[in-house]
């Protein structure tokens, strides 16, 4: 009888400490689990929105403004690279913390932080795509918090097709075409050897004007 108490005992400690475990790795962890992809992101409203090509790895992701601008998203090493090409083919890298990047390129770079709160909204059919639909609240680096809408598809293994989020700045809202499932070159998330912190950056422009 005391070994089964005992037996039972320690069951219960190892119930406790696995569920201790995961719930650490799911708050510290990706809480999204994506696979790697790239797409086709439209931003903004349908009459007029930007378009720009986006690619996602693990939690990395990187966004091509356009063929001379991109932005690096390394959230587990806290950077945002701000990336330039000049038409004498010259080159910019600017680096900064995450709470230094104030331009937002992709409401998909908004659903990262350093807690994320998922809930399920239902279901719907967008870009011809089922959907689980949720609501997300995800606390940001510098203790902000950002509501999104996110409708991820089921035949693209949860990949967003559509994305609402509401900031300080208002809302922002873009939908995602053209999606391929894959693994992404890796070279596309690894910055240049040499950047400029972004607290310097003043320095170069007063040095490049003195010029």
């Amino acid at each position: 009888m005391r070994l089964s108490r005992t037996l039972g005992t320690i069951a219960a400690v190892v119930v406790l400490i696995l569920s201790a475990i995961v719930a650490r790795a799911q708050d510290s962890g990706d809480p999204w689990n994506f696979p790697d992809f790239s797409a086709t992101q439209l931003m903004g409203p349908a009459q007029r929105a930007l378009s720009m090509k986006v690619h996602w790895s693990g939690t990395n992701m990187r966004v091509d403004i356009s063929d001379a601008m991109a932005t690096l998203y390394l959230p587990a090493t806290g950077k945002v690279y701000r990336l330039t090409v000049y038409p004498d083919k010259t080159q910019q890298c600017i680096v900064m913390r995450t709470d230094q990047a104030k331009m937002l390129h992709s409401p998909l770079e908004l659903l990262q932080g350093t807690q994320v709160k998922r809930t399920p909204a239902g279901t719907e059919t967008v870009e011809g795509h089922s959907c689980k639909v949720e609501n997300v609240v995800v606390t940001r680096h510098d203790g902000k918090t950002i509501e999104s809408k996110v409708w991820e598809a089921d035949d693209l293994k949860g990949v967003p097709v559509k994305i609402e989020s509401r900031t300080e700045h208002g809302k922002i809202m873009a939908v995602y075409h053209d999606i391929v499932l894959g693994t992404q070159d890796k070279t596309l998330f690894t910055p240049p050897d040499k950047c400029t912190p972004y607290e310097k950056m003043y320095k170069v422009v007063e040095e490049k004007t003195l010029e």
